[in-house]
């Protein structure tokens, strides 16, 4: 992007209230601020919301992050960190006479300051996104040694910065890496005290934007095989010739094999879509040479139908909209048919040569890439199988029958100390049984825990199928002796099993409240949770503030299949 362009969108009309965010840094934030905005402009789109920067005083970078510490609400922080905000020696605008021991006595500055610095931004990240952005520009050249030699003093300066970046790491900030290209302008930091390229602040701004905003990840990965998961054709070379070693000149597909393999274990979905006979695939897959753990991928559509037609009884399996789709295969014809009859599919091309692999399977990464990994995302997998089944079972056994035997076992957790990026997930990706749609920042969220009158419910599950983890949430306030639910989302992995209103039996057992007041708005998808709401309460508009006391729901409620209540928060499901 261009400092043009950059300014035209920033500048760009905006509607609702802007997006706030502070820049703190100890330079002159100028073109950063810029580049800043318009990025998170781009990332806002899909709400029109325009952005609100407040940066600081040129050369105090923790006064600044003290200052936005101190303002009101609970606004990200984006930290762009300079060796001279460590100590000012290190940098080349101010004027001083070296001396035998400034190392020494620069070394204790940049402890002492990386404490302070420490200290600051993980109180910050307590209740907010924080980034963090390393140094990058060059020390004094009469603070350097030998060419191409580090030196102790600038190993001990990476040290302390990486030993900060790592404990605020752990704090949850998020820490931006590395980028190529030149990160220092002299001229420019002399004339005007901003240390960067136009170039480099672009690159700069457009990380630290994505870990301010960042972009939903991709839940599902469909893959072609021939050619693509391995090399040969499996129905005219057969199920034992078909390949992935180095000696057979085939490891691009191994090394997409274990890509693969590396996603799943993150709780990527793993599908297949080929045009094939299901008899020699299942033999392929089933080879235990096979770098990916045939169960992980689920489901396997092999037919001599069109590739769109699998990709959309894939999205159907795995319950999850078309835009959350990778589709690779070698052919640019199937990528084009795919493309033209499902546009929201993102179609990427399985590349032959080893250096383009590589690429394409970085860029992939980014694609899928979470901050973390969590119980429900390596279950995800298994949880959609064992659905499966349990629909196959719906449609030849009795309903009641079937959820009798489930043997079912819900817990629900009422404590709202601790931050949880999986309550936080479930609240802003669910969208079929979603109260309203409702979606949280985190910031606002880690407010929320922290209200005396909050309420959080957060439910667990498992049956003879196995566990499902977390799978739905209910948040909101006590107003009186109603509980006022401004959200309320279940995972589409736990529908068809009264899931719902056994959130709601607990919510007026264990939650103490005579009424519950659901903040209901109809979405283009969340009729799920617009049938539960009906069968209690009747016919609903696509608005408003709805009414459930304790004895209308005891009196509509479906059946449980309860067992005996145990204490604390565990409720069976099941006989």
């Amino acid at each position: 992007m261009t400092l043009r362009e950059a300014l035209l969108a920033a500048g760009r009309p905006s509607t609702g209230a802007p997006f706030p965010f502070f820049l703190c840094c100890g330079c002159e934030p100028l073109h950063l601020t810029t580049f800043l905005k318009a990025h998170m402009r781009g990332r806002l789109t899909p709400t029109g919301r325009g952005v609100n920067v407040t940066t600081g005083r040129f050369g105090d970078l923790a006064g600044n992050i003290e200052r936005a510490l101190a303002a009101e609400g609970s606004a990200p922080l984006v930290v762009v960190l300079d060796w001279p905000d460590l100590d000012p020696r290190l940098g080349l605008r101010e004027a001083s006479r070296p001396g035998l021991n400034d190392e020494i006595a620069i070394l204790e500055e940049v402890r002492a300051r990386v404490g302070r610095l420490g200290t600051l931004l993980t109180r910050a990240a307590v209740d907010r996104r924080v980034a963090l952005a390393l140094p990058a520009g060059p020390v004094p050249p009469w603070m350097q040694g030998m060419p191409g030699q580090a030196t102790t003093f600038m190993l001990r300066l990476r040290e302390s910065a990486a030993s900060l970046a790592s404990a605020c790491s752990a704090a949850g900030v998020r820490v931006a890496d590395s980028l190529p290209g030149e990160p220092y302008d002299f001229r420019s930091y002399l004339n005007t005290g901003f240390p960067y390229p136009v170039s480099y602040a672009d690159a700069l701004s457009a990380q630290l934007a994505a870990l301010v905003l960042p972009a939903p990840p991709k839940k599902g990965l469909v893959t072609d095989l021939d050619n693509t998961l391995w090399m040969g054709i499996v129905g005219d070379d057969g199920p034992d010739n078909v390949h992935w070693s180095i000696d057979r000149h085939a490891r691009v597909h191994g090394i997409y094999q274990q890509f693969l393999g590396g996603l799943s274990a993150q709780g990527v979905l793993i599908g297949v879509a080929s045009k094939n006979d299901s008899a020699p695939v299942a033999e392929a897959l089933a080879r235990p040479d096979l770098l990916l753990d045939s169960q992980s991928v689920f489901p396997v559509v092999a037919n001599w139908g069109t590739k769109s037609a699998s990709l959309r009884r894939i999205a159907e399996t795995w319950n999850i909209g078309l835009d959350s789709i990778v589709f690779v295969d070698d052919s640019l014809l199937e990528l084009a048919e795919v493309q033209q009859e499902l546009p929201e599919v993102e179609c990427v091309h399985f590349p032959s040569d080893a250096t383009a692999l590589l690429e394409t399977l970085r860029a992939l990464a980014l694609r899928f890439g979470r901050e973390s990994t969590n119980q429900e995302d390596r279950l995800r997998a298994s949880s959609l199988r064992a659905g499966s089944e349990l629909a196959s079972l719906a449609a030849h056994t009795n309903p009641e029958t079937l959820l009798s035997g489930l043997q079912g076992r819900l817990t629900f957790d009422f404590q709202r100390e601790a931050f949880d990026p999986r309550v936080l997930e479930l609240l802003n990706k669910t969208n079929q049984f979603n109260l309203n749609g409702r979606r949280w920042e985190e910031g606002e969220f880690r407010q929320f825990l922290a209200g005396p009158d909050s309420v959080l419910c957060v439910v667990h599950y498992q049956d003879r199928f196995g566990p499902l983890g977390k799978i739905a949430v209910a948040a909101g306030r006590r107003v009186g002796g109603a509980l006022r639910a401004e959200s309320w989302v279940m995972s589409c992995r736990a529908f068809s099993r009264r899931i719902e209103f056994a959130t709601l039996r607990a919510l007026f057992e264990e939650g103490g409240v005579d009424a519950v007041l659901f903040e209901w708005t109809a979405t283009a998808r969340n009729g799920p949770a617009r049938e539960a709401l009906e069968l209690l309460l009747g016919p609903i508009g696509d608005t408003g503030l709805l009414s459930l006391d304790r004895e209308t729901f005891l009196a509509r409620c479906p059946r449980l299949y309860d067992g005996p209540t145990e204490s604390g928060t565990s409720l069976p499901l099941g006989d």
